[in-house]
């Protein structure tokens, strides 16, 4: 007789994800895993800094910037799945994905975004890009609009922690229930639709701090943010978005 997997969430951690739209799990992706992905981003990035310093052009997956004393600024590279075998091996880890089975209510899920989030600044000479002055915070926001209008009504994010995320080092913050509600959004110039004050306080949030192998996951409705990274060390984050598979099979 087979031994049935013990489930990796419990009905009162689906009951919560339910009413507040978040979860912490820790220590569930394991260290060496971690560790083959810290070196995996890094070359990555590396690599893709070295071919837009060749060529003098952007990397249409690099998402960056020069923040107010000049400095670049890398805040993802996206999609990476098909750059970091680890990356996409974790995305399609059974235990991993009966998490995100168990958490949408629906089998089989799609994996329909994933990138690499550093918040890094870069020592490379980069006179020739044009690009924005922007700070390092990332502002109070939800996904679900931009996935909606993409074909993707319901997703959640999930987030592995490569590094300790500490509230020196923009650890996510995250507006509990803020999923259940409608939320008003005013456009931005470089940033997209934020979310006013009004409708995500400060006083509300709640900051997440978690060590390495730490899966955060999050209702793609939920509003969130991060701050800076003052720590000193890096704070990278593998961004994995999954949605329940439409009738037909994967988009």
């Amino acid at each position: 007789m087979t031994t049935p997997i013990a489930p990796v969430v419990s009905a009162q951690q689906i009951d919560h994800f339910a009413t507040h739209g978040y979860l912490v799990l820790p220590d569930l992706v394991p260290a060496a895993t971690i560790q083959k992905l810290r070196v995996e981003a890094d070359d990555l990035l590396d690599q893709r800094l070295a071919q837009m310093i060749a060529t003098r052009s952007a990397d249409p997956r690099v998402t960056w910037w020069r923040l107010p004393d000049g400095k670049p600024y890398v805040l993802k590279v996206k999609p990476v799945v098909d750059l970091s075998p680890t990356a996409a091996a974790l995305a399609d880890d059974s235990r991993l994905c009966g998490v995100v089975t168990d958490l949408l209510g629906a089998p089989d899920p799609t994996l329909m975004d994933n990138k690499l989030m550093y918040k890094r600044t870069i020592d490379i000479a980069a006179g020739w890009a044009t690009l924005p002055v922007l700070g390092e915070e990332v502002r109070k926001h939800t996904d679900a609009a931009y996935y909606a209008a993409r074909g993707y009504p319901r997703v959640l994010t999930v987030a592995v922690c490569l590094d300790p995320c500490t509230a020196a080092a923009g650890a996510l913050r995250i507006w509990p229930g803020s999923h259940r509600r409608t939320i008003e959004m005013v456009p931005t110039l470089n940033q997209g639709p934020v979310v006013p004050d009004q409708d995500a306080p400060d006083e509300a949030a709640v900051t997440l701090v978690a060590a390495p192998g730490t899966v955060l996951i999050w209702d793609a409705a939920l509003v969130h943010a991060s701050g800076p990274n003052t720590s000193g060390h890096p704070r990278r984050l593998l961004v994995l978005g999954y949605s329940p598979t439409p009738a037909g099979g994967p988009r």
